[in-house]
């Protein structure tokens, strides 16, 4: 299916329709400096049973990149706006990353429009490493682009091995990162340092599975035992010895746990 676009607010939302449009209604949302093209090695596995919506968040892809900070609560309003848009009542919600914090927010301050969440390699709490590390690439990116940035994250996102291979699916997430507007790339990651839903998680009613990477540094186990343990029911799967971006290393393992979990939740 073709990219489309809907005005939401005062930006353009990118989105693409894929899978079966008789199923249910699967939102996918992506990390910080990629785009929807983030789950290509999940679509196969998804599109028999689910009606799959894929959408650029704010900044990033096709989507508007006007100037920022953003914030969270902007991130909110833009995805329900596409659903009201769509004329979605409710999705099913799988997130990676920030894709995954924006789920949160979402069962947290709009439940009535989340069916299921599917958190995966995310966390719910800004640290003060993680401000600091959001300040150090803020400032690579100010000075000389996109380029450096990944230079200095792939082997956070990435295997060693998978690095050291350079696959097509690497240069892939590589040549979508390095495109992200950099307007886009600081409003998105000023909006994260301030993440604050840990306290408010128990709120989330929505069933609720969360995949995690076992040696992720970026959002390490940590992050994912405290959401599994404060959203009421959840529960947690690893992938061990996986690094942030699991989902385009070993999508056949990733891809068993997001649809038995659909599955079940559907």
């Amino acid at each position: 299916m073709s990219l489309e676009k809907r005005r939401v607010g005062d930006i353009d939302i990118a989105y693409r329709w894929q899978g079966n449009p008789d199923g249910p209604v699967v939102m996918m949302a992506h990390a910080m400096g990629t785009s929807h093209r983030i789950w290509d090695l999940q679509v196969a596995a998804l599109a028999d049973r689910y009606h799959l919506l894929l959408y650029d968040w704010r900044g990033h892809g096709d989507s508007g990149a006007p100037e920022g900070p953003y914030t969270l609560p902007q991130f909110l309003g833009d995805a329900v706006g596409l659903m009201d848009a769509l004329e979605l009542e409710a999705v099913h919600w799988v997130g990676i990353s920030t894709g995954g914090m924006i789920g949160q927010g979402l069962g947290i301050h709009f439940p009535e429009r989340i069916r299921s969440l599917s958190l995966c390699n995310t966390t719910s709490q800004s640290t003060p490493w993680y401000r600091d590390w959001v300040a150090e690439r803020q400032k690579v990116v100010r000075e000389s682009g996109m380029d450096p940035v990944w230079e200095m994250t792939k082997r956070l996102w990435f295997t060693d091995d998978f690095v050291d291979a350079e696959n097509a699916d690497f240069h892939a997430t590589r040549e979508v990162f390095i495109r992200t507007p950099v307007p886009g790339y600081l409003g998105g990651t000023s909006a994260v340092a301030d993440l604050a839903y840990l306290d408010s998680l128990h709120q989330i009613t929505a069933p609720t599975r969360v995949i995690a990477a076992g040696a992720d540094p970026v959002t390490p186990i940590e992050r994912s035992e405290e959401i599994r343990d404060r959203i009421p029911g959840a529960t947690l799967t690893v992938i061990d010895g996986q690094r942030h971006f699991s989902n385009v290393e070993v999508p056949e393992q990733f891809n068993a746990i997001l649809r038995a979990g659909l599955d079940e939740m559907t």
